[in-house]
């Protein structure tokens, strides 16, 4: 980690000193040979982190992208640390390379290590190797084989910390964006298919578009799961009104079917209508109705007309806006041309009612031995002659039917009154 000394190594002063016995100086040797073992361990270490670092995922996405903001200045931090780290393990090599070296001149010379390589030695690994910091022009601090392993790992981490935290900002904003964008990609073959909301796709995608574009070059400063839900709520309604209208589209023919029939019962229902008027003007006097017409019929047609050109044009929208009214108006005109045909044929209905109506009074009259009946016998005379006259005036037959009904109920009483005395 950043600032940790490397293992075994002490400070300079506290070197082993030449010029001493040769089983002094192959102890020193020997404890050399071990804190240089110990510093190739931790090259290695430093190298395979360096190129984990090189092969970050977010350091291939931030080299190729446009950065802008907080991140841009992050990552010029990051690149700066990076290529610090790499600077300094360069340098690090070239040490150890050179204390490498003299540790093999010293232990070819088996029986006394010359002080010279010891002293070099000692010195590389022990000693300042290396210029200090950039804030140091004057060189007054200078770097240990330590130093530079600390500083290896203090820039290594600076620059995972960036690229770790962009890493977690993209993990967090992308996938959110991502569904959005496969959601709205459906959407727009749906509007496609059903002839709308194309410019409501086109703003959506260009949000989307815009969401993207901050999360990609500026993802350490992007609010994009703030904006996420807006977004998909504001889908999640167009992607509602897409599937209705798809499914006025789908249901379309079977609407025009159910229509086409109350045309036809319409039609139907005004030419009842007309050929019972024409029968009703023969039998029945002052009948005070309009004369029956196919207006209602011709109004519903030139609607279902309309729709039927909307569809042919794709136009589902528009179809769907005037296809509940068409509906409403087939039914009231429907509706209209019964009652028109009921009231023509319930003047024919009417009369038979009355002449049903005589038939029982008569029948009753006779039961109770009123047949013949001087008086009764006039009273059902005048009526039957009213209700089987053509044309039959049935105000004037209805009075007489009840003139009939109330003398017939006035005979009936007396004779029972007769029979209780």
């Amino acid at each position: 980690m950043a600032g940790r000394p490397a293992r075994g190594y002490r400070h300079a002063t506290d070197a082993p000193v030449p010029g001493l016995t040769v089983d002094t100086m192959a102890s020193q040797l020997h404890e050399l040979g071990q804190a240089l073992d110990r510093v190739l361990a931790d090259g290695d270490r430093i190298a395979e982190s360096l190129v984990a670092m090189d092969s970050h995922p977010a350091n291939r996405l931030l080299a190729d992208a446009d950065l802008t903001g907080l991140t841009a200045r992050r990552w010029a931090e990051a690149t700066a640390a990076i290529s610090s780290a790499w600077e300094h393990y360069g340098r690090f090599r070239e040490v150890v390379a050179q204390a490498n070296e003299a540790r093999g001149r010293a232990e070819r010379a088996r029986r006394r290590p010359a002080d010279a390589d010891l002293a070099e030695l000692t010195e590389l690994l022990y000693g300042p190797v290396a210029g200090g910091p950039d804030g140091d022009p004057g060189g007054q601090r200078r770097l240990t084989l330590a130093d530079l392993i600390a500083r290896i790992d203090a820039d290594r981490d600076a620059a995972l910390t960036v690229l770790g935290s962009v890493q977690a900002a993209w993990a967090e904003t992308v996938p959110p964006l991502d569904t959005v964008d496969r959601r709205l990609t459906a959407a727009a073959g749906m509007a496609e298919s059903v002839g709308a909301g194309r410019n409501r796709i086109a703003a959506l995608r260009h949000e989307v578009d815009r969401a993207r574009e901050s999360v990609i070059t500026d993802p350490l400063s992007a609010r994009v799961t703030d904006q996420v839900p807006a977004l998909a709520e504001r889908l999640d309604t167009l992607t509602g009104e897409l599937a209705r209208l798809a499914a006025v589209r789908d249901g379309f023919s079977a609407r025009l079917a159910a229509l086409e029939g109350v045309l036809a019962d319409v039609e139907a229902a005004e030419a009842a209508a007309r050929q019972s008027y024409s029968t009703v003007l023969e039998l029945i006097a002052a009948s005070g109705l309009a004369t029956p017409d196919d207006r209602g019929s011709a109004q519903l047609r030139a609607r279902i007309d309309h729709l039927r050109s909307l569809r042919n044009t794709a136009s589902w929208e528009a179809v769907a806006a005037q296809q509940a009214s068409v509906d409403r108006l087939a039914g009231e005109i429907l509706t209209a041309a019964r009652l028109s045909l009921r009231s023509v044929t319930g003047l024919l209905d009417r009369r038979a009612e009355l002449r049903g109506r005589l038939s029982a009074y008569q029948a009753k009259a006779a039961r109770f031995g009123l047949a013949e009946d001087r008086e009764l016998s006039e009273l059902a005379a005048t009526a039957s002659a009213e209700l089987y006259t053509a044309p039959c005036d049935l105000g004037s037959a209805t009075r007489a039917l009840n003139r009939y009904r109330e003398a017939v109920a006035a005979r009936t009483t007396e004779l029972h009154s007769d029979g209780d005395r």
